[in-house]
């Protein structure tokens, strides 16, 4: 067993809903042991209000759940248990063996890059299989390890314009770095090779393959070797209680399976994901009596049509989608019986960019570590982990006490819940790395969402936002609602399936009380920021809970 000895930790809050805890300036050996000692210690024994872990390679970011004033708490107990522990065991690292197809349609720029090595392919290959690599965290995406230990010699520049799909398993380089794709997504690094392991399944305990501390050795094989598909293997399906299903008719734009979310994976790479107006999710659950976190239908810009085989009470909140049964308008907010054979159709956005259907019982869908909800970058959850297409059958659970089927939530109070012209946001973690002209324009300009925008992220068009040191910064982890600037200086909000770790600068981030908002922001809305204190954001988050708990009884 491996022994670390922690030293003194710096915290501060990074948002008025995570804290970030620091071990150091810079990569280094004796930093990824503090924060490998530190995540163990977290992982074995979770403090209470830590809903979320994100190493990196010099800190550590907590998320908590609910956020508010136990940040100071929460700080300090993790110190102390840092301090106190004085002696750490760890779990043996793994040496771990990556068998990798080199070159042609596997690694279609190991050549390019072999030249500008001033290598040939065959000597690229030697170098990058003999080196030994560490893995310092996983993070960025579910189960990518960051890796370290690449020669110098065969470190090649990231490509200009990014692939919109780099294949799973794919081996790459990028700068310094080395790594493997777990699972099909875009990407900007140099592709080199690809292997046939799965280094993200989350069907298999644990669901990622390397852990930190673990060590890498990438084993060049012979022609014909089977290769990894381009998804990560499901979980097995669960048998769902079922007393009705819902056919989709036609799915919409992006109609999704949502719930709350899955908590407790962004230590390796895995965020939280679920509604993107939670709020909303919570009401419509009220509504139909579910408890809070029920599955329901999340449904973005254009609506889906549902038939539904048998009775249901169902609600529709959030933005309006102009519901109806069998043609027949139907109010928004608002129980509703549907009989057998019945069709709810939802058509185009009037307002926001979202609306969520729940349906008494909640939707029936396989938990996949915990959740039900669609985490579409990765390919989990929902139904296998993608948009509803037409034809899916949706199961419906079974409900518990049935509650009224006449229960309204006033439309007025739901309207100002969901304005989406302003968000308050408190300074980030890199605050100080902008210029004083990049922190006045931030909350002085207003800023428009850009048609490229995703659940990842909504990349927002206005004012560039300079750093004053432009340099690269070490990677720390990412908040949900952060405002990171990339070196284009057009700021990123990060959203429900925000990548759990990265290298851009986090100028601000939006407060706890507005991420529901965010969910509703759709491609040319305006929008502005408002800074808020610490003290302000926590205020703004009990008025939420207040308001809710008032009207439908929970926070």
């Amino acid at each position: 067993m491996e022994t670390v000895l922690p030293t003194r930790a710096a915290v501060r809050p990074a948002s008025d809903h995570s804290i970030l805890v620091t071990f150091a300036d810079e990569i280094s050996l004796d930093a990824h042991r503090r924060v490998r000692a530190a995540l163990h210690l977290l992982l074995r024994a979770p403090i209470p209000g830590v809903a979320n872990l994100h190493p990196a390679y010099a800190s550590l970011l907590l998320t908590l759940e609910p956020p508010g004033s136990e940040r100071r708490r929460i700080g300090d107990e993790v110190v102390r248990r840092v301090e106190e522990a004085r002696v750490v065991a760890l779990p043996k690292p793994a040496l771990v063996e990556v068998p990798v197809r080199y070159g042609g349609e596997w690694g279609p720029d190991l050549a390019e890059v072999a030249a500008a090595c001033g290598l040939t392919p065959t000597e690229m290959v030697r170098e990058h299989s003999r080196a030994e690599y560490l893995v310092y965290f996983l993070g960025f995406s579910p189960g990518f390890p960051y890796l370290g230990g690449l020669p110098p010699r065969i470190a090649a520049a990231r490509r200009p314009t990014p692939r919109t799909r780099v294949p799973a398993g794919s081996v790459a380089i990028g700068g310094s770095q080395t790594g493997v794709y777990p699972l099909a997504s875009p990407g900007g690094w140099q592709l080199i090779g690809r292997t046939p392991l799965a280094l993200f399944d989350p069907g298999r305990t644990p669901p990622a393959l390397l852990a930190a501390g673990d060590r890498v050795r990438f084993v060049a094989t012979e022609e014909g070797s089977a290769l990894a598909v381009d998804s990560a293997p499901l979980a097995p399906p669960a048998q769902a209680a079922r007393v009705g299903a819902i056919r989709v008719v036609t799915p919409g734009f992006q109609s999704t399976v949502q719930d709350l979310g899955r908590p407790g994976y962004a230590h390796i790479g895995v965020s939280a994901s679920g509604a993107a107006d939670p709020v909303s999710l919570r009401i419509g659950n009220w509504l139909v009596s579910n408890p809070k976190g029920a599955a329901a239908i999340e449904m973005t810009l254009t609506g889906a049509a549902l038939a539904f085989a048998d009775a249901c009470v169902v609600a529709v909140t959030g933005s309006d989608f102009e519901p109806a049964i069998d043609d027949a308008r139907v109010p928004l907010w608002t129980a509703l019986e549907v009989r057998p054979g019945q069709t709810l159709a939802c058509r185009a956005t009037r307002s926001g960019a979202r609306c969520t259907v729940c349906v008494r019982g909640g939707v029936a869908a396989p938990p996949v570590l915990g959740s039900a909800s669609t985490h579409l970058t990765s390919g989990i959850g929902g139904i296998e982990g993608r948009p509803l297409r037409a034809g899916d059958v949706l199961a419906v659970g079974v409900a518990g006490n049935a509650g009224p089927v006449d229960r309204r939530f006033p439309p007025e109070v739901a309207a100002r819940l969901l304005r989406r012209d302003t968000l308050r946001a408190t300074r980030g973690p890199q605050w100080e790395r902008f210029t004083s002209r990049a922190r006045t324009a931030l909350f002085a300009s207003p800023y428009v969402v850009s048609e490229s925008s995703s659940r990842m992220g909504l990349r927002l068009d206005g004012a560039p936002l300079a750093a004053d040191r432009p340099g690269a910064m070490v990677t720390e982890g990412v908040s949900l609602g952060a405002l990171q600037v990339p070196g284009d200086g057009r700021p990123i909000v990060s959203f429900v399936e925000h990548q759990t770790t990265g290298g851009y600068p986090q100028i601000a981030c939006v407060i706890a009380a507005d991420l529901h908002r965010i969910g509703q922001l759709r491609a040319r809305d305006e929008v502005r920021f408002v800074e808020v204190s610490l003290g302000e954001a926590d205020e703004a988050y009990a008025e939420l809970a207040a308001t809710l708990r008032g009207l439908i009884g929970e926070a």
